[in-house]
């Protein structure tokens, strides 16, 4: 057989984990969390208390239905938002506390369905009142159905200017949503990277290609859901590792080529170990292998399980 129908009877033999917990209280049914406190359906997920329903948390609590949080308290239906209190269905927010339905907010207060403010209070619809007036008003407009309010809340969006990207201290960059970044081609939700493309949901990465949720990575290509890498191409789920390739759920490893679920190896091909000098010459056949085929350098891992078993075969999400 050929290395990637090696390396598929490997992945089908080979036991693996179904997710990392680390360090969590009653959180179990959590996916990749640490240091988490009741919480409930979380994914990606580190330092949260009392959050439930949510993706790529950090240091948030009592959250519920939010994606993309950072250090918010008591928000619900809240996508990229940072350091918010007491804030509903906002978007693109900072600094913000009881708003409801607000776009590219800053330093806000007491706001409701509005879009590009900055230190504003006691608005609604991009609309200054009193304080007694917006009491008043708030009432009547949470007796509403949802979709008024989101219907006029749409309204005010696009009657208002706005950026066309999302970024904080970047340059030389395309792409939306950076944080600290440099000189970065076609990349989405990352933060402090440098020299980087096509790349999204990444944290720290140098020098690399083709990654998604990649964090502390560098010198990596076709990585996806991997931490602390480097020189690494087209590996999966791994942390902590060093020249591997084509390799899945590898901790602490290093030198290892079509591997799974190892922990602290070094030179190991399909799991099976080797000297230094055999490793060296049968990753050199495995590689030209791969490009006979066109396939070098493209992540053609095999899929472990048959398309029916899988969220692939659905017709709706």
């Amino acid at each position: 057989m050929g290395f990637l129908e090696d390396y598929k009877a490997l992945q089908l033999k080979t036991p693996r984990i179904g997710a990392i917990q680390l360090k969590h209280t009653n959180s179990d049914f959590c996916y990749n969390i640490d240091e988490c406190k009741n919480c409930y359906l979380l994914a990606n997920a580190v330092v949260n208390e009392d959050c439930m329903y949510g993706r790529d948390f950090y240091s948030n609590q009592d959250c519920v239905d939010c994606d993309h949080i950072l250090k918010c308290t008591l928000c619900y239906e809240c996508i990229n938002c940072k350091h918010c209190y007491n804030c509903t269905h906002m978007q693109d927010s900072e600094n913000c506390h009881d708003c409801e339905y607000g776009y590219d907010l800053r330093q806000c207060k007491n706001c409701f369905g509005c879009a590009t403010l900055r230190n504003k209070e006691y608005y609604i619809f991009n609309k200054p009142h009193s304080k007694e007036e917006y009491e008043t008003q708030i009432t009547e407009l949470r007796r509403l159905p949802h979709h008024e309010i989101t219907k006029k809340f749409e309204e005010t969006q696009l009657e208002t200017p706005r950026v066309y990207c999302v970024q904080t201290k970047s340059e030389n960059f395309v792409g939306n949503y950076l944080s600290h970044c440099q000189n970065t081609i076609d990349c989405f939700d990352i933060v402090e990277c440098q020299d980087c493309a096509y790349t999204t949901e990444s944290k720290k990465c140098k020098d690399s290609y083709d990654n998604f949720v990649n964090e502390h990575g560098e010198l990596c290509y076709n990585l996806s859901s991997c931490h602390i890498m480097h020189n690494c191409d087209c590996c999966f789920f791994s942390t902590s590792c060093s020249d591997c390739a084509y390799s899945e759920l590898l901790i602490n490893c290093d030198h290892c080529f079509g591997c799974v679920s190892l922990h602290y190896k070094k030179y190991h091909i399909l799991n099976e170990p080797y000297s230094k000098e055999d490793y060296e010459k049968r990753i050199t056949e495995i590689k030209q292998e791969l490009r006979d085929q066109n396939l070098y350098g493209v992540l053609t891992l095999p899929p472990t399980y048959p398309l029916e078993d899988t969220v692939g075969s659905w017709k709706y999400l």
